[in-house]
């Protein structure tokens, strides 16, 4: 019997006027975004409760640890004073035993593209990804001596670029070239993928082809992703897996990810869709037409779609959400899911994947 049956059944509840807690078989969700380079907006979706808010530089260590920031916060928002560094770990505790952890899912860079945190996200048992272990990013070449001072801090450990060679040495980076930092990278050929985009006509057509380069990502990356859920499993510290763009071979990379810990599949997606957020299809756009002068790296490879249609360029050069839900549910026919996928391409066992839930959720 809970607490408050316990009252109830005693007579005692109308006496005491105990508040009505929230159903606690509901996760509370949380945000956390960056107004500023000393405040974050906090937004928590137990809205009639009134919470308290703490802060630390670790996502795992204990409340009784953490600093206080805010008691008896109302509303399901506040705004708290928070520097960029060390990065903040918000509790947000409502009370009867309900609390979420929550970070900033978009890293703070001056220089960095789409680089962001998995953490936080729900799983289907009720719990969450942790966070400050898995990320996901675009091209690392233009970092800022800060913003590589920053990620050190995080304690990063190992790097999956899943970009070619040539976009490797095109763009090179000054933290994959970090002795404390180990990076996976094998060698591929591109250019097909890239050549049955430029087919698409229509924005039905452009989603149903990329949706297909997608599942084709398992087949072509295979080295990749292996060695990636290989080194998640050694949990030797804090893994990225990046490409140039960060949406599609890092968007498939990550939807995989998150599918194994047991992540629900629109949250999945909506984590894809997010790149278009963070990196808008306009950027890409301005990419391409500048292409012309850039006969090497991100401009060259953007450079055929200022050809395309407005309609799929749009769909090419974004993230939008149905084309992984396509292309998860190719991986339902084809492999029984995108768990069936890891287990026949990427040597993933049932205990392997228990061990990364044990590893990455809490």
């Amino acid at each position: 019997m809970d607490r408050r049956s316990f009252l109830v059944s005693a007579g005692c509840a109308g006496a005491l006027s105990l508040p009505v807690a929230a159903d606690a078989a509901t996760p509370i969700t949380a945000t956390a975004v960056r107004l500023d380079a000393g405040k974050v907006r906090l937004n928590w979706s137990d809205k009639a409760a009134k919470a308290t808010l703490r802060v630390a530089d670790a996502p795992d260590k204990p409340a009784v640890l953490m600093r206080t920031l805010v008691k008896g916060a109302g509303g399901g928002q506040a705004e708290v004073a928070a520097p960029t560094t060390p990065r903040p770990y918000f509790l947000i505790d409502t009370g009867w035993g309900r609390q979420v952890r929550v970070a900033e899912r978009l890293l703070p860079l001056q220089c960095g593209r789409n680089f962001r945190d998995l953490g936080g996200y729900q799983t289907q048992t009720g719990q969450a990804v942790k966070w400050g272990k898995l990320y996901r990013s675009g091209v690392m070449s233009n970092l800022s001596r800060s913003d590589i001072s920053y990620l050190a801090q995080l304690g990063i450990a190992i790097i999956c670029d899943l970009r070619s060679q040539q976009e490797r040495t095109s763009e090179p980076s000054q933290l994959l070239a970090s002795d404390a930092i180990k990076t996976l990278a094998h060698d591929y050929e591109m250019q097909s993928s890239l050549a049955s985009l430029l087919r698409a006509k229509t924005r039905a057509e452009a989603v149903n082809i990329f949706s297909e380069v997608y599942l084709n990502f398992a087949t072509m990356l295979a080295p990749q992703y292996t060695e990636m859920f290989a080194s998640m499993l050694e949990n030797k510290g804090p893994l990225v897996v990046n490409c140039t763009a960060g949406k599609d071979r890092t968007g498939v990379a990550s939807a995989l990810i998150l599918s194994v810990l047991g992540v629900r599949r629109e949250t999945v997606i909506a984590d894809y869709a997010l790149s278009q957020t963070y990196v808008p299809v306009s950027y890409y756009l301005n990419l391409a037409q500048q292409a012309g002068s850039a006969p090497t790296g991100t401009a060259a490879q953007t450079s055929p779609f200022a050809r395309l249609l407005p309609e799929v360029a749009t769909v090419i050069l974004g993230s939008d959400a149905e084309v992984m839900r396509k292309a998860l549910a190719q991986m339902d026919t084809q492999f029984g899911g995108p768990i069936g996928l890891v287990k026949q391409r990427f040597g993933l066992s049932d205990a392997a994947i228990k061990q990364l839930r044990a590893l990455y959720v809490a």
